[in-house]
C-alpha cells in the first residue's frame, strides 16, 4: 500500500513540474512578422505556393501569390504565369524554437522578391531588412537568375 501511495506522489510532482504556463503573447512570432507598410494581404497575397530551407545560409522562404498565380501553379507544370500574375518570394533568418526542442521557425525578415507578369515581361523587385528598403540592384544577369529561380519553383502538392 505504501509503494501505491508513493508512486502516486511521484507521479503527482512529476506531473506538476513538467508543466509550465507560457503566455500566449510568447507564442507569437513578432520577429518574423511582415510590416503591416508593405500591404502584403491588400496586394492579394495570400495564398501559399511552396516553401524551401537554405541549410548553407540557414534560411527558410515561403512563396506566395495572388488567386490567378496560386490557380496557374496548380494546374499547370510550367512556369508561363498568366497576365497579372503576381509572386512573392518571402525569406527570413531561421531561429531555434524556443518551444519546441531542435526545431527551427522563421527569425529575422530577410527579403521580399516581388515579381509581376504583365502582356509583355516579368518585373522583378526586391525589398530587403525588417524595413523592407527597396533595392536598387541593376544587376540584370542577378535579376533574370532571381525571375527565373521564383518562377520556376514547383508548387507544393496540397490536399
Amino acid at each position: 500500500m505504501r509503494l501505491i501511495y508513493a508512486l502516486m506522489i511521484v507521479v503527482t510532482l512529476l506531473s506538476f513540474g513538467c508543466s509550465s504556463h507560457v503566455d500566449n503573447a510568447q507564442l507569437v512570432n513578432r520577429e518574423a512578422s511582415l510590416p503591416s507598410s508593405f500591404q502584403f494581404e491588400a496586394k492579394g497575397l495570400t495564398k501559399v505556393i511552396s516553401s524551401s530551407i537554405n541549410r548553407k545560409k540557414g534560411t527558410m522562404s515561403t512563396l506566395y501569390g495572388n488567386d490567378q498565380a496560386f490557380q496557374y501553379a496548380h494546374t499547370h507544370a510550367d512556369s508561363s504565369y498568366p497576365n497579372g500574375s503576381v509572386l512573392a518570394l518571402v525569406t527570413w533568418k531561421q531561429q531555434e524554437d524556443p518551444h519546441w526542442f531542435g526545431a527551427n521557425i522563421p527569425g529575422a525578415l530577410q527579403s521580399i522578391e516581388l515579381v509581376k507578369i504583365n502582356a509583355t515581361n516579368a518585373s522583378y523587385e526586391q525589398f530587403t531588412g525588417a524595413a523592407l528598403t527597396q533595392s536598387t540592384n541593376t544587376d540584370t544577369a542577378l535579376i533574370t537568375k532571381r525571375t527565373r529561380y521564383i518562377l520556376d519553383e514547383k508548387p507544393a502538392v496540397t490536399p
